[in-house]
């Protein structure tokens, strides 16, 4: 049963400044406002679309930015000009001026912006995207559903389902029984008390149907046929429910207290990029951003978030740190310049003196010292990775080697299937060789690669990861730059390899053999490999560790802190050299 609460006052919850007093509505305006009237609102800002030139203010909705605005911080002492970048989602010491057209020629931004909170945005199930058919929430305690604008709330009884769906640009809410209670192309919240949690019943985690802290915001997609999910979560809070997703409990609380860290220091990144502004969130809760209540939260995490709070890692010059994590290294690190590129596409991209490569294996001659070998070397490459005896910070990781057989029609298969996409996805790195030698970017053939002739890496990283490989075929020549595009061109899954089940078998350190195995893993589990290749047997890869590569190793960190005893800050500092650790004073609410 849903029970209609009655109109709310919103002015005493969003304070909406209709200049009058000391500024008056129909005033004089500045030279540049053309001495018409203006209207000031200070507003919470939901979005900003810096390439339209628009903000979205809570109540006011969607405002176009003039030709000549302007952006002002007021300091302690003085008054700071700014730019739309200082102009936080979420921020609610946003007073903006608007002229005569709605557009917006001023923005006063009053006092520091604190972090208080993070906007996520959630996805379907198997992260597949924020566009969902239905949105179906409920709440032990009870639900509160708002609408601000329309000054309309609901009360929905304890454990009780409500659903939301989407036509044309329009959210109609019903009841359990099917009742339609309501209506509008307003923005809608669902809230409930401090102490209890959301379940949104209409997605699937590794949990189960997941349970958040904090409200929901509920809107219509950019296309009006779906439905939009926003959860604002406290800051450290949001961080209950990313660190046990990322890192499990048996890791140990030094572990878990550097993944907190490492995190924290993530999830800011990601709030001062303003990459998903436009959207009205901060983060994505998948690995486009860090996974977020996938697994429940815990005590251990929970501890190991507390025992951290504000703690962040800066580097030399006082910039954050690109906190960049990844689950096992196969005995060397990359660096970052190596495996990403530059917003603007320059690839390698700028050397980052805390993100460099090193290696986490032991010299077998001497355990005392680490392993050094010619990561340019393909042959000392391959016996590396070919050697199971190797022991080092991963070693108790079933990614530490890992194996994979391709026939050459495999090969051929699942390079077909997924060069041209990575072409069009990825276009200045997906290259074919022209008439004058040189590499170029073009599309890639219908019939891709044709048959597959010859492969060969053309160059690694300073830890010996891939960076470019050279495939040869019928077609033509084609050179495959950056490790995501080479993982998501060879994918050793029958989905695209086209013949039986593909087995990807792996071991620990110090194995006599491979012991474990995986059916059609989706992708190669890292570009750190070798390869032998057989004209008659095809290819059979030999690698070792899972992900990038880049930053810190969540299982070396377990092992650093169980088996050596390392706090979290030395641990950090074995996978982060030339930073910091600081407690900032911007995740307040001071």
């Amino acid at each position: 049963m849903l029970i209609r609460k009655g109109r709310i006052f919103v002015s005493a919850l969003v304070m909406i400044v209709l200049i009058t007093g000391l500024f008056s509505q129909t005033g004089q305006a500045s030279a540049a406002e053309d001495n018409r009237s203006w209207v000031e609102y200070t507003e919470k800002v939901m979005a900003k679309d810096t390439e339209n030139g628009a903000l979205e203010l809570e109540l006011q909705g969607t405002k176009k930015l003039a030709k000549n605005y302007d952006v002002t911080l007021k300091g302690k002492n003085r008054v700071y000009q700014k730019s739309l970048a200082d102009v936080r989602v979420g921020a609610e010491n946003v007073t903006i001026r608007v002229n005569h057209k709605d557009e917006i020629t001023k923005i006063f931004i009053d006092g520091p912006t604190l972090i208080e909170t993070m906007r996520v945005g959630i996805m379907t199930s198997g992260f597949a995207t924020v566009d969902h058919d239905t949105i179906v929430l409920s709440s032990q305690a009870g639900l509160e559903i708002v609408d601000k604008v329309g000054e309309e709330t609901f009360v929905v009884p304890a454990n009780e389902k409500i659903t939301f769906t989407p036509s044309e640009n329009e959210i109609t809410v019903t009841s359990a029984t099917g009742e339609v209670l309501y209506s509008t192309t307003n923005r809608l919240y669902a809230f409930t008390d401090e102490g209890s949690k959301i379940k949104v019943d209409n997605i699937t985690r590794a949990s189960g149907d997941p349970s958040y802290r904090g409200f929901f915001e509920i809107t219509t997609s950019a296309t009006g046929d779906k439905l939009n999910l926003i959860n604002e979560v406290d800051f450290e809070q949001y961080l209950y429910q990313v660190v046990p997703s990322e890192m499990p409990a048996y890791f140990g609380l030094n572990a878990l207290k550097a993944q907190a860290v490492a995190a924290r220091t993530y999830a800011l990144g990601d709030y001062l990029s303003d990459r998903f502004a436009k959207d009205g969130f901060f983060v994505l809760d998948s690995v486009m951003s860090q996974v977020y209540n996938n697994t429940p939260e815990n005590a251990a995490t929970t501890q190991a978030v507390n025992e951290t709070a504000g703690v962040i890692m800066l580097g030399e010059d006082g910039s954050l740190v690109d906190a960049r994590y990844y689950s096992t290294s196969g005995g060397y690190g990359a660096s970052k310049h190596q495996v990403w590129a530059e917003a603007d596409g320059t690839f390698p991209s700028k050397v980052l003196p805390y993100l460099i490569a090193q290696s986490h294996t032991f010299d077998p001659n001497d355990p005392s010292k680490m392993l050094e070998i010619d990561t340019q070397n393909e042959e000392e490459i391959l016996e590396f990775y070919k050697t199971l005896s190797h022991t080092g910070y991963d070693g108790n990781s079933p990614w530490f080697r890992w194996k994979v057989s391709l026939s050459k029609e495999e090969l051929e298969n699942t390079i077909n299937a997924n060069l041209a996409s990575r072409q069009a996805a990825d276009s200045k790195f997906v290259l074919t060789q022209n008439e004058a030698g040189e590499f170029v970017s073009q599309p890639i053939p219908a019939e891709g690669i044709g048959e597959f002739v010859d492969m060969y890496v053309a160059k690694r990283g300073d830890g010996g990861n891939i960076m470019e490989l050279v495939i040869e075929g019928t077609t033509g020549t084609y050179k495959i730059i950056k490790e995501y595009n080479i993982r998501f061109t060879i994918r050793p899954t029958n989905a695209f390899t086209k013949g039986e089940t593909v087995v990807l078998h792996r071991a620990t350190a110090g194995s006599s053999d491979y012991t474990g195995t995986l059916d059609n893993y989706t992708i190669l589990p890292s570009a750190f490999f070798g390869f032998e290749l057989d004209e008659e047997n095809g290819v059979t890869f030999y690698g070792g560790g899972n992900g990038h590569g880049v930053g810190m190793s969540q299982y070396g960190a377990y092992y650093l802190g169980t088996t050596l005893g390392y706090e979290f800050d030395r641990i950090l500092t074995s996978y982060y050299p030339n930073m910091s650790l600081e407690s900032t004073s911007i995740l307040s609410k001071e």
